[in-house]
């Protein structure tokens, strides 16, 4: 005979019920979006060179239109043979992050941040003898954010011993004249950490608090209709 009743489970109901579902969703900051950012750029420090100095980093940085958070993975190894009877177990073996990052900059008509990561490029390596620099000398670090509808930082994290690795050719074509020149440039780093409330306070403040006419594309129009009322 075939058995037609329900399973008997510790818990009875779903987890995922459709009104926790709306109800997890009734915050304006319920959800991140992703033009919600914010990029703070740390060059290295070397006294003895003149080439980073000039620039205004800060409007660099506000003009950093699209970037990646960085991923993370582990190596892992099966264990060996016959060494576990049964299904075989994996081992982590070691920490990996991703190799580069790629961040794009809306230029301005000079060309301004060009200039900044080629110069900051250009400490990695002798112009006329083309002998590689101090791995020191060359290394920065990126901070990262996620904001809030109200530009309050909600994620962060920094990372660590970063530089330019390469910086993508400029394309130039007779387009529209509402088309802007863009800056591609892929980083190298070794590591990236989270930043916490109490590192965030350590930095002196935000680029938003000065910059809160935020752009916000209209995400909302790819959502059911359901959800939307509730926004």
């Amino acid at each position: 005979k075939m058995t037609t009743g329900f399973g008997t489970f510790k818990d009875a109901l779903g987890f995922g019920v459709l009104n926790d579902f709306l109800a997890s969703l009734s915050d304006q900051n319920a959800y991140g979006r992703p033009n919600l950012f914010e990029v703070q750029i740390h060059p290295p420090t070397k006294p003895s060179s003149p080439a980073m100095g000039g620039h205004d980093i800060r409007s660099i940085s506000l003009r950093a239109e699209s970037f990646q958070l960085p991923g993370r993975s582990v190596q892992t190894q099966i264990s060996s043979a016959g060494a576990i009877l049964g299904p075989q177990r994996e081992y982590v073996t070691e920490v990996l992050f991703a190799e580069e990052i790629s961040m794009t900059f809306i230029s301005t008509a000079g060309l301004d941040e060009r200039k900044f990561f080629e110069q900051w490029q250009q400490l990695s390596f002798n112009k006329d003898t083309h002998a590689v620099g101090y791995y020191r000398d060359y290394v920065g670090t990126l901070d990262m954010y996620l904001l809030d509808r109200n530009n309050r930082k909600t994620f962060g994290i920094r990372l660590e011993e970063c530089f330019p690795k390469s910086i993508a050719p400029l394309e130039l074509s007779l387009g529209p004249s509402t088309e802007v020149t863009r800056t591609l440039v892929s980083w190298s780093f070794r590591k990236f950490e989270p930043l916490d409330a109490e590192s965030q306070q350590s930095l002196g403040g935000t680029i938003v608090d000065t910059f809160t006419n935020t752009v916000e594309r209209n995400l909302t129009r790819n959502l059911p209709a359901v959800v939307r009322k509730l926004l």
